[in-house]
């Protein structure tokens, strides 16, 4: 059934209809073909490191994750701050996405790291200026989600408060080498052997792809989770709910 155009708007902000989106489906292809070209890079074609050894290959997803991480800070900063000025909806779902992406990516942020440090550093944590600043960020985005399910009419607007304090640890994550000498490497990319810079940036490449082609998959459901929550508004005002 095909709704009116006025009905569509006000359960969609739009009177586009959600069908299969074409680019959509050709960016999430050449995502996947992105990564598994980096995957092949990083175990056949990538010297191996001669101190660490094999360890060494998780370097080429760590990083591409921790980028793709960091990718969502302006996202949730934007959509949030947006959000807190308009109120629309819309902007509310991008910083819901931010979140919820800058979450996925930092758990491979947390559960690859301590797999190199074990190598590195003989244990699988310490309280490393950056280690720490990245566990705190990504427990903050969780929060966002918790009050956003628990804290009722107003959980939009305190997640959205969250999500500017995880921006504001973004930033003190991304500087945190830079001003502090602790555990965790130095920024040395530059300094990569030719096939491992190559294939570092393939890999991010690939991540970055995955990245916009979650967001823009996850903002369509946004979409139709907003419309579900507004037709249960309808509903409820109608007295139906019963």
């Amino acid at each position: 059934m095909t709704l009116p155009p006025k009905a569509q708007i006000e359960l969609f902000d739009s009177h586009r209809r959600l069908t299969v989106n074409p680019w959509l489906m050709t960016l999430s292809i050449l995502a996947v073909g992105l990564l598994m070209l980096g995957a092949w890079m990083a175990f056949f074609y990538a010297p191996g490191e001669k101190v660490m050894g094999f360890v060494q290959k998780i370097f080429y997803f760590h990083v591409p994750a921790a980028w793709s991480m960091m990718l969502s800070a302006p996202v949730l900063a934007v959509g949030s701050i947006t959000y807190l000025i308009t109120r629309r909806d819309l902007w509310d779902r991008i910083a819901d996405a931010g979140v919820e992406l800058a979450i996925l990516f930092g758990i491979m942020v947390i559960i690859s790291g301590p797999l190199w440090a074990r190598k590195a550093w003989g244990v699988f944590w310490v309280w490393d200026v950056r280690l720490t600043s990245t566990l705190v960020m990504v427990l903050t985005l969780v929060a966002c989600k918790i009050v956003r399910s628990y804290s009722g009419p107003q959980s939009k607007t305190i997640s959205a408060g969250l999500s500017i304090l995880a921006l504001l640890n973004a930033v003190f994550v991304w500087y945190a080498v830079d001003l502090w000498s602790g555990s965790h490497p130095p920024k040395l990319v530059q300094k990569l052997e030719p096939r491992m810079f190559a294939t570092l940036w393939v890999c991010v490449g690939g991540f970055t792809l995955t990245y916009i082609a979650l967001l823009w998959s996850r903002l369509r459901i946004g979409s139709l989770e907003t419309a579900v929550e507004r037709i249960h508004m309808k509903v409820t005002e109608a007295g139906l709910d019963n």
